[in-house]
């Protein structure tokens, strides 16, 4: 997969005119929804990091799914999503969760509303309280009748469904599991969930001009624990004092083909959504 194009509107339906959109609709194509957050990602990666590997996943899946013979178009990055965890970090937006989760259901809204029958979230974000909310919003638009918005991705690395009480198989989501070419990369050993190698690996490959590659060059890896992550979740004090410069594991990949675990992973996604599940 080539890099992505600059700028998080570049490539997006915001991109079409008002009649190709509905045009694009009509024919059956899919929307999808990148969401993420504006918060710290250390030293070396840029504030919009989740957004940014969020939309460079729709991207991917909307290549692949055309190869398979279907259509996607991508809706711009929704970034105001909850930061609970590095919400008092520099650089990181204090959303309220009843903004975010109001403003998401705007946003699905007018997806439907625009004609396409499936709105399929992206969200590249692992914070607890803001996979709640996304739950929860499709929850209460499956229970109106609107089962076409769903759950795309969630990022299986860090357990997300589980943590938020859900298997991935509920009609709010779209069911597929990973695959071994989604994990068959050398990595660190070390424990990493924010900012971390994999992270960089895609910040570095679909936008390498965000990257503070100076700031990156030796920067230690943490080497905390599951017991350190469980503190850490709690965010504030707790967060601070465990990763004070606002990252959680190794950030320099040791294997240069780590970002092709996201093209991996929307590969597996197209599948699923070419096979109509």
């Amino acid at each position: 997969m080539t890099r992505s194009p600059a700028g998080p509107m570049a490539d997006t339906l915001a991109e079409m005119t008002a009649p190709a959109l509905r045009a694009a609709a009509e024919r059956g194509a899919v929307a999808l929804l990148p969401v993420g957050v504006i918060e710290c990602h250390g030293p070396h990666l840029p504030v919009g990091t989740d957004a940014f590997i969020a939309l460079a996943l729709c991207r991917a899946t909307r290549d692949h799914l055309a190869a398979a013979g279907g259509e996607a178009v991508i809706a711009p990055p929704y970034t105001w999503g909850i930061n609970g965890i590095l919400a008092d970090f520099p650089g990181s937006f204090r959303i309220r969760p009843e903004t975010a989760a109001a403003l998401l259901r705007d946003v699905i809204d007018s997806l439907l509303d625009n004609g396409f029958r499936q709105v399929l979230v992206v969200s590249h974000h692992g914070d607890r309280l803001h996979n709640e909310m996304v739950r929860d919003v499709l929850m209460a638009l499956h229970d109106e009748g609107r089962v076409g918005a769903r759950w795309l991705y969630a990022p299986f690395r860090w357990r997300l469904y589980g943590r938020i009480g859900l298997t991935g198989q509920e009609p709010i989501c779209v069911p597929w599991e990973p695959v071994p070419a989604m994990e068959g990369f050398r990595l660190t050993g070390l424990l990493g969930v924010h900012a971390d190698e994999y992270e960089t690996a895609a910040m570095v490959r679909y936008h390498p001009e965000t990257v503070d590659y100076d700031a990156l060059r030796g920067l230690p890896p943490t080497r905390l624990t599951e017991a350190d992550l469980a503190e850490w979740r709690q965010g504030a004090e707790a967060a601070r004092r465990l990763t004070p410069d606002g990252y959680f594991g190794a950030p320099n990949p040791v294997d240069p083909d780590l970002w092709r675990h996201y093209d991996e992973t929307a590969r597996v996604m197209a599948a699923a959504l070419a096979a109509g599940r």
